[in-house]
């Protein structure tokens, strides 16, 4: 090798940018999550690079503990975030799905954000229970795979067509590890990323939710689920969609080296990730009385004009000094007439006591 020259390093990953975890993606990692050094959440985090080791244990200020904190309270109040759930293995998050946390989970996602959800039996339990859909495992709970990726995913965009380019184009049945979907099972509104002629191993769910119909001026309820083919019916009613997606990817990870299915989860994260169109719609912005980030408020008493038209019907200080002092004049004759009154019915009174005069 010459001086002052350099060789391309050739091999495994070496000629490779460093990944590091998307900035918009938050990481469950409560009590259900196995974080153990070989455990199936501690190898999701480690796929996407994700919290720095302090006390003994990962920490990171996008680790959500719980689902009923303040953290994913505001979370489901915001838009544009992925949320990414490692397989259940010690318990199930069990709320009521028709009260408030439910419901959180449910606005969390149509509120442009996505929920990517691994795992098995317990974690298909969670989306049917909080997202009201009827997923089914494959028959006897066993695809044999292999799970090639679709040629074309028609309920997504281009641009989330090209995410999938660099990803593995086959996943396998490693075991029993992985746990696939029957696609007759799936909702109005999926995308099958990776699959068999009859079970889906990864998939794609768009979730929508618009204004409840029965809302009117005394009355504020929730909002509704609503299909996807219905967001252009709602809109003409007055009432456009808001969505996101509900993703799953049917392995475990509990194997203990990295697979296939590493590089897969990160491109079904991106692809997840993108904000529907449904939510730029101008109708949604106006239903719920929000201007656009670049353009200047028009609610009443915020701008200029509105400050212009308040200041001249407003009552000037020389108005108001008149006003006054003609209801002080108007005071000052109801006493003069009263005092009057009383000095005529006083002499009234007084020549009635007196009595007639007498001859002289």
């Amino acid at each position: 090798v010459l001086m002052g020259s350099w060789t391309k390093p050739r091999g495994i990953g070496i000629d490779q940018e460093p990944y590091s975890a998307p900035q918009n993606l938050f990481l469950y990692w409560g009590s259900t999550v196995n974080k153990r050094f070989t455990g199936s959440g501690e190898h999701v985090r480690h796929v996407f690079k994700m919290g720095n080791i302090a006390g003994g244990e990962f920490r990171d200020p996008k680790f959500v503990p719980s689902l009923k904190g303040g953290m994913f309270n505001a979370l489901s109040q915001k838009c544009c975030t992925s949320m990414l759930f490692p397989p259940m293995e010690w318990d199930f998050p069990v709320y009521n799905a028709n009260k408030v946390i439910g419901q959180n989970i449910r606005s969390y996602v149509a509120n442009g954000n996505s929920m990517i959800v691994t795992g098995g039996i317990i974690d298909l339990e969670f989306i049917n229970r909080y997202f009201f859909f009827q997923l089914e495992p494959a028959d006897g709970n066993y695809s044999p795979g292999p799970f090639r990726e679709l040629p074309q995913l028609m309920g997504l965009s281009e641009a989330q067509n090209e995410m999938l380019s660099h990803a593995p184009k086959s996943l396998p049945q490693v075991g029993i590890s992985v746990t696939a979907v029957k696609k007759r099972s799936l909702p109005s509104g999926s995308t099958i990323i990776y699959g068999t002629p009859h079970n889906a191993a990864a998939f794609a769910i768009k979730f929508c939710m618009a204004e409840n119909p029965m809302n009117d001026e005394s009355t504020t309820l929730p909002p509704v689920k609503v299909l996807p083919r219905d967001c252009e019916a709602n809109a003409k009613a007055g009432r456009p969609c808001s969505c996101g997606f509900v993703c799953y990817m049917g392995y475990n990870w509990s194997d203990k080296y990295p697979s296939r299915w590493d590089k897969s989860l990160q491109s079904v994260q991106q692809i997840c990730s993108v904000v529907p169109p449904e939510n730029s719609d101008p109708r949604l912005l106006k239903t719920l009385e929000l201007a656009p980030i670049d353009a200047p408020r028009t609610r009443k008493g915020e701008t200029e004009k509105d400050a212009a038209e308040e200041r001249a019907n407003a009552p000037k200080p020389q108005l108001r000094q008149e006003a006054k002092q003609q209801e002080e004049r108007e005071m000052e004759e109801r006493v003069e007439k009263k005092a009057e009154a009383k000095l005529e019915g006083e002499m009234k009174r007084s020549a009635g006591r007196q009595g007639p005069p007498g001859p002289r």
